[in-house]
């Protein structure tokens, strides 16, 4: 009978968090969610709870859930996910929600997000960051399993790679005070993983034992640091080094806390005291140059990914194309926007010479950001001169996408009260898994229409559906 690897009972000490109850659909929700908090002005916090409450409701399958429920998501998205600041008696949208708003770029969000998570922390309820104070914890899991990772490649060789299974790290670096108070060394703990596993000894791996080890590197590869294989362990993502880095290197703790540790009567209270400054930190600004998606990375996974062979041959082709437009142009690989840009741009040339209008091609054109004119790229319809004009939205995610928002700037919706039919948004969609393109003509016509909503907001917040516009197959 194989031996199961037990954490020593004078070390043992569980770390859990909020479990967000749409775990299985966080990217959407996180996209639903973030536009829709960032339409919200700041208020009292009841009003502002009431709205949110509405928003949440309004998310599919929800509008029939009970308060509690509503209640529930609030406060996984409010405390877990940082969307939200209280400042005295206000609440308000928390740059976190703006940013994911703004950049519709899921992999940076998750990458801000699990650069502030530590124990304790304020996604944890105040009677459990007590305790976690009181057992003196000071942990930042994902600087830490990537250093792990790192010193584990290093132990087994350039020949072998070495990753993590969420037993694990639930049960050598999760629930060892050795690690998350006593700061063992990674090195360390690589070399007990290897030991254990060179003597075959088996973990504990029931679902509510390791969920919350898992649930941290489901969100790290949520953030495109590590790859999940199919041995069933996370792998570090070295394509993006200079992010992980930030990681490593970074030794800060939420402040407040640090007094607590000598505190000599530590009570309730003190904890409570910090909730709000939590919010504030976790909303903090950081370099997003460091933490924007890698989007090449993601349009190669896709194309290894797939099971569908012509889908695969398929995303190699974009991903050559963009390769070739960013050597050609120095487009950004790193810039969410410029690559979508690129890529519609030759999606636009490619259907031009598909219309036989080879000679439009030297006249489709992306357009200077400082001129402002409310779309980024002129083209054609192909038929006779007549122009379309096209703005490009893009999201980037690791999960397949059916996210049904976007933002427009007050130029971009006076652009597309002018021109009207001539007005073309492209909703472009990667992830790991895919590619996809939705057309919108006329957005200010959909929307009188009622075929798409809109809510001003420093512009225009888009919702739209199916019936909003059409599906076309992306020309590489």
């Amino acid at each position: 009978m194989k031996s199961i690897y037990k954490t020593p009972k004078e070390y043992f000490f569980r770390l859990h968090h909020i479990r967000p109850r749409f775990k299985n659909d966080v990217e959407n929700v996180l996209f639903y969610m973030a536009t829709e908090i960032a339409k919200l002005k700041p208020e009292e916090h009841e009003t502002f709870k009431q709205k949110l409450n509405n928003t949440i409701k309004f998310y599919p399958g929800n509008f029939s859930k009970e308060l509690k429920t509503i209640n529930n998501w609030r406060t996984e998205i409010s405390s877990l996910f940082g969307l939200i600041e209280h400042d005295g008696d206000i609440s308000q949208p928390g740059r976190m929600a703006l940013l994911l708003s703004e950049s519709q770029d899921l992999i940076e969000f998750f990458r801000y997000f699990l650069f502030y998570f530590q124990y304790p922390g304020g996604h944890l309820k105040p009677h459990e960051t007590l305790e976690c104070i009181k057992a003196g914890i000071r942990f930042k899991p994902a600087k830490y399993l990537m250093q792990v990772m790192l010193e584990g490649k290093k132990l087994v060789g350039e020949s072998e790679k070495f990753g993590l299974t969420k037993a694990e790290t639930t049960h050598c670096i999760f629930n060892d005070l050795r690690v998350t108070r006593d700061n063992r060394s990674p090195k360390e703990t690589a070399e007990l993983i290897l030991a254990n596993r060179k003597n075959d000894i088996e973990y504990d791996s029931q679902g509510d034992v390791i969920r919350y080890a898992g649930d941290v590197l489901d969100y790290m590869e949520l953030a495109d640091l590590v790859r999940l294989r199919q041995n069933y362990q996370y792998y570090l993502n070295t394509v993006n080094l200079e992010t992980i880095q930030a990681f490593i290197n970074d030794g800060s703790y939420f402040a407040p806390y640090q007094p607590l540790y000598t505190k000599s009567d530590l009570s309730l209270a003190d904890v409570v005291s910090t909730q709000q400054d939590w919010f504030h930190h976790v909303n903090n600004k950081l370099d997003s140059s460091i933490f924007e998606a890698n989007i090449l990375s993601i349009i190669e996974e896709a194309s290894e990914t797939t099971e569908d062979r012509d889908t695969s041959a398929f995303i190699k082709e974009v991903l050559m194309k963009v390769q070739m437009i960013r050597e050609g142009e120095q487009v950004k690989t790193k810039e969410v926007g410029d690559v979508g840009e690129a890529i519609v741009i030759e999606h636009e040339k490619i259907r031009m010479v598909t219309l036989k209008r080879e000679d439009l091609l030297h006249l489709i054109k992306k357009i200077p950001e400082t001129f402002a004119v409310g779309y980024d790229i002129s083209s054609f319809e192909g038929i006779g001169d007549i122009r379309r004009y096209v703005e490009v939205k893009t999201s980037i995610s690791r999960g397949k996408l059916a996210t049904s928002n976007f933002h427009m700037t007050p130029s971009e919706w006076s652009a597309a009260n002018s021109l009207r039919k001539t007005y073309f948004v492209y909703r472009l969609m990667i992830s790991s898994k895919d590619v996809n393109l939705f057309l919108i003509q006329d957005p200010v016509g959909q929307y009188k229409s009622d075929t798409l909503d809109m809510s001003p907001r420093d512009g225009a917040d888009i919702r739209y559906s199916d019936k909003s516009g059409y599906w076309e197959k992306l020309l590489v």
